[in-house]
């Protein structure tokens, strides 16, 4: 699968790295894998600098809708690692979830992880 997610308790991050092509189904079962670790309030960093996807606008707006789930639910801050060269997914998600969270794009991973410590810690909803 050329989608991995590594959930980190001890620092409240998760990390997704997608290589090469990333169908659609493939990125749906990543979300879903993402809800079922119930961690909408932790930092995340996707680095989507490797991949490509051909996602549609109403596509991500069904990720993001998936992603949002409970109104009081805490949300983490996000953080994409992209390609300059590439305008795609991390574009347009951040364009459809501005107002739901911190979002932001990064050339590097340093960055990403940079902005991310800087971030106010989320808490979980009960």
């Amino acid at each position: 699968m050329p989608i991995s997610m590594d959930i980190s308790p001890l620092h409240r991050t998760v990390v997704i790295a997608a290589i090469g092509h990333v169908a659609p189904e493939e990125i749906k079962a990543n979300t879903e894998a993402l809800l079922e670790a119930n961690v909408p309030h932790y930092g995340k960093i996707i680095d989507v600098t490797l991949s490509t996807s051909d996602l549609t606008e109403a596509q991500v707006e069904h990720i993001a809708a998936m992603l949002r789930g409970d109104p009081g639910s805490g949300r983490g801050p996000v953080a994409f690692v992209i390609n300059p060269h590439r305008v795609g997914f991390a574009h347009a998600f951040a364009d459809v979830t501005k107002g739901d969270r911190p979002v932001k794009l990064f050339r590097s991973l340093r960055d990403a992880r940079k902005w991310l410590a800087e971030q106010p810690k989320v808490e979980p909803k009960k």
